[in-house]
C-alpha cells in the first residue's frame, strides 16, 4: 500500500484518533494472526470438499452412486459437501476420493515453508 500524502498538517485531535488507531490496530493483530492460523486447516478441509464435489458433478455422479460406493449415507455426503460435517475423518475423505476415481494427497512441510515467514 502506498503513502497517504496530506495537503496539510494533522491537528493534534486528528493525531490522538490516528494513535489510537494505530495502537489498537498493534493490539489486536497478534490476536488476528492467531485466529487466521487457526482457520487455516478449516480453510483447507472447505477446498478438498469443494473439488470433491466439482468432481463428483463434473463425472455426473449423484450422491447415490457415491453412496453405493462408499458406504456413506446420502444425507452424510450432502451434509459434506455443503460443509457441515465438521467431524470428518480421513478415512471418510479417502473413501470418497476413491469412489470418484481420484487419490487424496496428504503432504506434510517445515512450518516456515508453509506459513512463509524464514
Amino acid at each position: 500500500m502506498g503513502r497517504i500524502t496530506r495537503d496539510r498538517p494533522l491537528s493534534d485531535d486528528e493525531r490522538r484518533k490516528y494513535g489510537e488507531i494505530r495502537r489498537q490496530i498493534a493490539e489486536e493483530l497478534p490476536e488476528i494472526k492467531r485466529r487466521a492460523l487457526a482457520a487455516k486447516p478449516r480453510i483447507l478441509l472447505k477446498q478438498v470438499l469443494h473439488a470433491l464435489k466439482q468432481e463428483r458433478e463434473r463425472q455426473g455422479l449423484s450422491l447415490a452412486a457415491v453412496n453405493e460406493k462408499t458406504g456413506i449415507d446420502r444425507g452424510s455426503l450432502q451434509k459434506l459437501e455443503d460443509d457441515q460435517d465438521v467431524e470428518v475423518t480421513m478415512n471418510t475423505l479417502l473413501r470418497y476420493a476413491e469412489a470418484i476415481g481420484k487419490t487424496l494427497l496428504v503432504q506434510i512441510e517445515d512450518q516456515s515453508v508453509s506459513s512463509g515467514s524464514k
